[in-house]
């Protein structure tokens, strides 16, 4: 009994069995980086995190902190990226409030200053799926909103052209 047919057939369907496939990079979710922004808080040191990977947009959080002299900032964002690999393009929508001689946020007589900062914007991100060097740069327009100090939600807002320019890493 010939038992090459047997043999041929067996080494021709056996691989289907299995499935064969390239090794994929694991993707790194989080970044820590700073970044600077031509106005309100002038730095902050953020966390960036990728909450959802989906097949048009990667969708992203991010928080951060900045304290500068008498000032205390806390920057909080959405943010949606396009494409895969390295290169992406960013939308998103930052919040940053931003108390000036916030030691007197909670005392008697709150002398305070809030401010908030709504910041839509979009620009470019490079961001190595496996993690590494992280860099965004972002052109906005920076809406900016003083209330009174006695009267929150009386508030007249001013539009400023600006942006922010970060670098971090990835892992």
């Amino acid at each position: 009994m010939n038992q090459k047919p047997l043999l041929l057939f067996l080494i021709a369907v056996f691989p289907v069995f299995f499935k064969l496939s390239a090794q994929e990079v694991a993707i790194s979710r989080n970044s820590v980086y700073a970044e600077g922004t031509s106005k309100g808080a002038l730095y902050s040191i953020n966390y960036d995190h990728i909450f959802r990977l989906g097949a048009r947009f990667t969708d992203t959080y991010r928080i951060g902190f900045s304290l500068l002299n008498n000032t205390i900032a806390l920057p909080l964002g959405i943010n949606f990226l396009t494409g895969d690999g390295f290169h992406h393009v960013e939308f998103g929508l930052t919040l940053v409030p931003l108390v000036e001689k916030y030691q007197q946020l909670f005392s008697a007589g709150n002398i305070s200053d809030k401010k908030l900062y709504i910041i839509p914007g979009a620009g470019y991100r490079y961001q190595p799926p496996g993690g590494g060097f992280f860099f965004k740069i972002i052109a906005a327009p920076i809406i900016y909103l003083d209330p009174p100090s006695d009267h929150f939600w009386k508030m007249d807002g001013t539009v400023y052209a600006g942006g922010s320019i970060g670098a971090g890493i990835s892992f």
